[in-house]
């Protein structure tokens, strides 16, 4: 009868272990696999970091350089600096004041459009119905396409000689809404916001429909018990349990309504008369058409310092959410 093997207790798999290894050749062994391990990390992310340098870091430190100073693009003979002229040019500057306010206006209507869409649209699609992963598709379908194919395609079809809407409006019965609609500035804007809406809000549903995944079940289940009805259920219990997916999604609609450009160039190149202009436009224009770098620098950092101004009252709003 064989006797039943037992493992050995803690201290004696170290008396083992030391027989074979002693402890200060394991250190040397588990130190050297460390930092093997470290280097490894640092190769792989280094090249990450240059991209990030390269790419970024670099661009927006020479963008503020170039802020304060006058150069109209030729030669870099002819970069002279002018101290904060550029910024006392953007106060006294209408088209500046006009795009600022109109970025502004995309910020408001284009976050909260998005994130009612997007979240009514995921409080229907997260239940299991026939045809949910289409329609899913069918929402995120806007999100990968190319901003400037989309925009030429608004441009054709809204144009008032060979455009498809004011024909079909007419063939409905309601030509007196027909016309120029890019180039009326009541027209333009409310159209651009609303191609902006339909092309983002398919990336939020995506969002908000990841956030309703990880919430816990125990606790819409025992809203169900306690008698709350579906509204009752996404008011009380949904909706505060997603605030930091709100937040999340809030701060990601205000910076790309911010950086809004694509769209604009290409459709309306911020006209007209300026009906359509946002800082990146007129930036774009100032510094590439009109040679002036230097002004063109000053309007992109403040576009810059907008963004950041965004991201520390999300980390902000995040931290005391977190505290709650």
């Amino acid at each position: 009868m064989s006797a039943v093997s037992v493992p050995p207790i803690e201290h004696q798999r170290e008396m083992l272990t030391d027989a074979i290894e002693p402890k200060e050749s394991r250190k040397r062994r588990g130190t050297h696999i460390s930092g093997r391990s470290k280097l490894g990390a640092t190769g792989f992310i280094l090249p990450a970091y240059f991209f990030y340098a390269g790419f970024l870091l670099i661009p927006l430190l020479l963008t503020i350089l170039l802020s304060f100073t006058s150069w109209n693009g030729v030669g870099y003979n002819s970069i002279q600096p002018n101290g904060v002229k550029n910024y006392i040019k953007l106060a006294n500057d209408p088209v500046f004041l006009q795009a600022l306010l109109h970025n502004g206006i995309f910020l408001a209507t284009t976050v909260i459009l998005k994130v009612i869409l997007a979240f009514m649209l995921a409080l229907a699609l997260r239940r299991v119905f026939p045809g949910a992963a289409f329609f899913r598709a069918v929402f995120v379908i806007p999100s990968i396409l190319s901003l400037i194919v989309v925009s030429l395609l608004l441009k054709f079809l809204v144009d008032p000689n060979n455009g498809l809407i004011n024909p079909l409006l007419r063939s409905i019965g309601l030509g007196n809404l027909a016309g120029s609609w890019l180039g009326d500035p009541n027209r333009a804007l409310p159209l651009l916001i609303g191609l902006d809406v339909w092309l983002g809000f398919g990336l939020f549903l995506f969002v908000f429909l990841a956030g309703m995944s990880a919430l816990p079940g125990e606790v819409t289940e025992a809203a169900k018990v306690d008698g709350a009805n579906s509204w009752q259920e996404t008011w009380y219990v949904t909706t505060p349990l997603l605030a930091p997916t709100f937040r999340l999604v809030v701060l990601l609609g205000a910076i790309e309504s911010l950086k809004v450009f694509a769209t604009v160039y290409v459709a309306t190149s911020g006209g007209p008369n300026h009906g359509t202009e946002v800082l990146a436009s007129w930036a774009f224009f100032q510094a590439f058409t009109g040679n002036q770098v230097g002004y063109g620098s000053a309007i992109m950092s403040v576009l810059l310092v907008a963004t950041l101004i965004l991201a520390v009252f999300y980390v902000r709003a995040n931290q005391k959410g977190n505290v709650q």
